[in-house]
């Protein structure tokens, strides 16, 4: 598959997850992007594998920078 198109498809998938309101539709959207990082770590491209925190870790009011120091 294009490089781009799973690029793609995991940032969306991404996305669905941390924006997702019940746990079925988060485990299910994690779960994709997931499945498509892994198939980019097969691939030639070099990726990394992201930590996917449970949406709701976050208050609504929170950004999701709110570990790192002021610079």
């Amino acid at each position: 598959m294009d490089t781009n198109y799973l690029l793609q498809r995991e940032q969306i998938s991404l996305m669905m997850a941390r924006k997702a309101t019940c746990s079925s539709s988060r485990l299910a959207h994690a779960g994709l992007a997931q499945a498509y990082g892994e198939l980019l770590a097969a691939g030639t491209f070099p990726h990394r594998n992201f930590s996917l925190a449970p949406a709701n870790d976050l208050d609504p009011s929170e950004s999701p920078d709110r570990g790192r120091a002021n610079a």
